[in-house]
C-alpha cells in the first residue's frame, strides 16, 4: 500500500542515512536504546519503535511493541515517529487498522512541518484515503512538502500541474519541478522530464535532453520503466540520429527481466518496447513475435479502463502489422502548441556521463537563439 511504502523515508531519506544505515545492523542493546526509550527519551522511542518494526538490531521484528514505543514518542511531539505511526494505522501493521487515526497523527505530523507527513496527506486527499477526496488540498500539502526540496514531492507536485489536477493546468512550472526533483537524482521526475522534452511540451522538444535524462534515470538499477522508457526512445525516435536498435534490445531485456525477478510478472507496455527494438535492429519476425504476446497481456489486464485498453489494442495491431510488413515502427514527431522557453540550470548535457552515448551503428531501416530562460 502507497502509505506503507512512504514509511522508512523518515530515515532513508535522511543525510545521515549512511552512518544510521551502519547502526541498524548494531543490536539495539549495545546502543544503549532501550534504556534511554524506557527513561522518557522520545529520539530514542522512536528509534526503538523503527527498528523493531522493521526488525533491524533487534533478534525478531515485533510491530506492535514497535508501534507501542512509536506512540509513546508520538506522544511526546516526535514527527518522525507520528507520521510511522501514521503509516502502521493505514495498513494495520503492528496496530488494528484505522483510517481516522492514520489521518490524526498524519495531520499532527503534517502540521509540525514533516515533508514526509505533508506528502503522505497529500496523497490520502488525492485517493480519499480516510478523508474525503479533494485534490485541491492534495496539491496544498505537496507543494508544502516540495518547498522543503523533498524529490519525491517536487515530481508528486509536478505530475499535478502537468495534468492539472487540484491546480491550474501548467507544462512549464510542471518541467520546473521536475527538473528541480531530477537534479537531486530521482529518476521518476528525470523520466518525466525527459518525456517533457520528447513532447514539447512546457519545453522546447529537445531530443538531446531527451535522451541524456533518460540515461541519467536509467542509472538507477531499482526502476525498470527507466531502461524501458530509454529503450522505447532508442527504437522510435523520430530523429534518425537517435536510433539505436541494438542497444535498445539489450536495455528493454534489462527492464523486463527486473521485473519477472523481482516482482514475478510482465508487462505488456515492456513486451511492446521490445518487439519496436528487435524491428529497429531489423528481426522483424522476432518483432512480430513479441508483438503477439504484448497483444495477448493486454487482453488479459483487466486493470485498464476499456476505452484505454481499446486504444493501446489498436496501436499494438497496427505496429504488429508493421513488424510483419518488414517495417520498423517511428513515433510521429511531437507538434507542440506555442513555443516553450528553455529550462535555466537544466546542464544535464554539461555532464560527460549524462550527455554521452555508445556510437550508432549503422541502422538496418531508415528511420525517417533562446528567449528568456524559464529557473529552476
Amino acid at each position: 500500500m502507497l502509505r506503507y511504502l512512504i514509511l522508512m523515508t523518515v530515515v532513508a531519506g535522511s543525510s545521515l542515512a549512511p552512518v544510521r544505515a551502519q547502526l541498524d545492523r548494531v543490536p539495539v542493546e549495545a546502543l544503549g536504546l532501550r534504556k534511554l526509550a524506557e527513561s522518557g527519551d522520545a529520539e530514542a522511542q522512536f528509534q526503538l519503535g523503527l527498528r523493531l518494526v522493521r526488525g533491524e538490531g533487534v533478534s525478531k521484528a515485533n510491530p506492535t511493541e514497535g508501534a507501542e514505543w512509536l506512540q509513546k514518542a508520538a506522544k511526546q511531539d516526535n514527527e518522525k515517529a507520528m507520521h510511522v505511526l501514521a503509516a502502521l494505522y493505514a495498513v494495520g501493521e503492528g496496530v488494528e487498522k484505522s483510517q481516522a487515526k492514520f489521518i490524526q497523527w498524519e495531520q499532527k505530523a503534517a502540521d509540525k512541518g514533516l515533508p514526509e507527513a505533508q506528502l503522505g496527506l497529500a496523497q490520502a486527499y488525492d485517493l480519499g484515503e480516510g478523508v474525503e477526496k479533494d485534490a485541491s488540498l492534495g496539491a496544498e500539502w505537496a507543494i508544502k512538502a516540495a518547498d522543503q526540496g523533498m524529490p519525491e514531492a517536487q515530481a508528486y507536485y509536478a505530475a499535478k500541474l502537468s495534468h492539472g489536477d487540484g491546480v491550474p493546468k501548467s507544462p512549464a512550472k510542471a518541467a520546473l519541478w521536475f527538473l528541480k526533483a531530477a537534479r537531486q537524482d530521482n529518476s521518476a521526475a528525470q523520466r518525466q522530464l525527459a518525456y517533457l522534452y520528447y513532447t514539447g511540451s512546457g519545453v522546447p522538444v529537445d531530443y538531446k535532453r531527451c535522451e541524456a535524462w533518460y540515461r541519467q534515470a536509467a542509472r538507477n538499477e531499482q526502476d525498470p520503466w527507466a531502461n524501458n522508457d530509454l529503450a522505447w526512445f532508442l527504437s522510435t525516435c523520430p530523429d534518425k540520429e537517435f536510433l539505436n536498435g541494438q542497444e535498445a534490445i539489450g536495455i528493454a531485456k534489462k527492464a523486463i527481466r527486473f521485473l519477472q525477478d523481482t516482482r514475478g510478472e510482465q508487462r505488456h507496455e515492456m513486451l511492446d518496447t521490445m518487439a519496436a527494438a528487435l524491428a529497429r535492429n531489423g528481426q522483424y519476425a522476432e518483432a512480430a513475435l513479441w508483438q503477439r504476446r504484448c497483444i495477448t497481456l493486454l487482453k488479459e489486464d483487466k486493470d485498464l479502463p476499456p476505452a484505454e485498453n481499446a486504444k493501446l489494442a489498436k496501436e499494438f495491431d497496427a505496429r504488429l502489422k508493421l513488424y510483419v510488413a518488414q517495417k520498423a515502427y517511428t513515433d510521429t514527431p511531437a507538434k507542440p502548441e506555442g513555443k516553450a522557453a528553455p529550462l535555466l540550470n537544466d546542464n544535464i548535457l554539461d555532464d560527460p556521463e549524462g550527455a554521452s552515448r555508445p556510437k550508432l551503428q549503422k541502422e538496418p531501416q531508415k528511420g525517417f537563439k533562446k528567449k528568456k530562460d524559464n529557473e529552476a
